[in-house]
């Protein structure tokens, strides 16, 4: 049960952290780029790499990675609207802006994990 728990309180945290950043994001003014989602899936790969490398070196329960990993970096982050929000530029006839957000948020995502992984290395000699 308290796996369970863990889990929850995490999702429930970080997706209310991604709608804080949504809201921030309609208010600074309307791109026709889905920043905010782009900017919490990058912001979630570079702590996913950060936990991932941290958590190698240091014993963390397997309950506080649930919480992390699953419950708030799963809540924070989102496929589901990325792949809708690629969807919708093809749908609108948009396809250099479909091909630039899913090439820009893999790349970037990917080199994210791999700066927040090596960043823990780095901060924790």
């Amino acid at each position: 049960m308290v796996k369970f728990f863990a889990v929850g309180l995490g999702g429930a945290i970080g997706s209310i952290a991604r709608y804080c950043i949504a809201v921030l994001a309609q208010k600074a003014g309307s791109l026709h780029f889905p920043l905010s989602t782009f900017f919490v899936n990058i912001a979630g790969s570079l702590m996913i790499g950060f936990c991932w490398s941290y958590f190698e070196r240091v014993h963390i329960s397997h309950e506080f990675r649930l919480f992390i990993f699953t419950g708030f970096l799963g809540g924070f982050t989102t496929f589901s609207t990325f792949t809708r929000e690629a969807a919708q530029f093809f749908k609108a006839g948009e396809p250099f802006h479909a091909i630039s957000y899913l090439v820009f948020s893999n790349v970037i995502g990917l080199a994210a994990v791999l700066f927040g992984f090596s960043l823990s290395l780095y901060l924790s000699r």
